[in-house]
């Protein structure tokens, strides 16, 4: 069934359209065509083909910890998963099965974030252990180790040119990495607790951060002061743009998944659909979808009434 894209007029008819319960979840994405749902988290990932509910597609468990983070590639043909064993893992989807083509092993802690480039050719990997990791993606050679946080890694995001590489991290710091110019870095700025996640508005150079500080932080990728918006009692743990970059979902300690106008920074709207935490959302490619996830262990699939 088709729905129509989720907007600034519509959210009110926003509903739960699909409820699936997957053990602990750290994160879930939908593939650049919209045709695979993947969900990540204490169990491995999970992965919904054509259709959301009941048993999953596939079942990906070669992971020895929990996955904390995955990507697509932007062509769909791979996933990357960052996991607590320390290592990532490729898997290519260009067939009815997914099969683990690479592993790499470059980390002393464990993967919290994963991030491909625009072009698809570099992978990115943030850790515990305070470093970037930059991979080719073709070979799986290690490429360039980044330092510059003095605690571990939790956020990581590309540009959409390719020519910067924006991380956050228990530190409360951004950063922002020229991959172009000596990969030199600047700190944007900082937020007043550790920071959860970070997503780039499409169309524009607006980074927005969440933070455990309770709000969303919107920087210019070219610098300058943030501005800042209290968001969710007890911290924000997940944001998403709609693929417009017209709407900015987040999710946080207070349950409540929230709406913002990009332009305004005012409060749209509001959903409750889980009884713990919001810790992972995404919006589909055509923005009629929303996942959640939360740490009453569910995902949810919203879209309009």
């Amino acid at each position: 069934m088709a729905h129509k894209q989720i907007d600034r007029d519509n959210l009110p008819r926003l509903r739960s359209r699909g409820r699936v319960r997957f053990g602990w979840i750290s994160q879930a994405r939908w593939s650049p065509g919209g045709e695979n749902l993947a969900i990540a988290g204490g169990d491995g990932i999970a992965l919904y083909r054509g259709s959301f509910g009941g048993t999953p597609t596939i079942r990906l468990n070669a992971h020895s910890a929990p996955v904390k983070d995955i990507a697509f590639s932007p062509d769909g043909s791979l996933l990357a998963s960052g996991s607590a064993d320390t290592t990532i893992k490729l898997w290519s989807l260009m067939d009815s099965n997914a099969v683990e083509s690479t592993t790499l092993p470059g980390h002393t802690g464990s993967v919290e974030a994963v991030a491909f480039s625009p072009a698809g050719r570099v992978l990115a990997s943030g850790s515990a252990d305070g470093a970037i990791c930059l991979w080719d993606v073709a070979t799986g050679d290690l490429g360039v180790r980044l330092r510059g946080h003095n605690d571990e890694l939790t956020a990581l995001m590309f540009d959409r040119a390719g020519e910067r590489l924006f991380s956050g991290g228990r530190d409360n710091r951004i950063f922002r990495w020229e991959l172009g110019a000596g990969l030199k870095y600047t700190i944007l700025g900082e937020h007043d607790d550790w920071i959860r996640d970070i997503a780039c508005q499409p169309y524009s150079s607006i980074l927005a951060s969440a933070s455990k500080d309770m709000t969303i932080r919107f920087w210019s990728g070219r610098g300058g002061n943030p501005v800042a918006i209290p968001a969710h009692a007890g911290g924000v743990d997940a944001l998403a743009f709609s693929p417009d970059g017209k709407l900015l979902a987040s999710g946080g300690r207070d349950n409540m998944i929230r709406f913002w106008d990009s332009d305004s920074l005012c409060e749209l709207s509001a959903v409750e659909g889980h009884s713990r935490p919001v810790l992972a959302l995404d919006f589909n490619p055509t923005g009629s979808m929303l996942v959640s996830g939360g740490g009453d262990n569910h995902v949810v699939l919203w879209a309009l009434a």
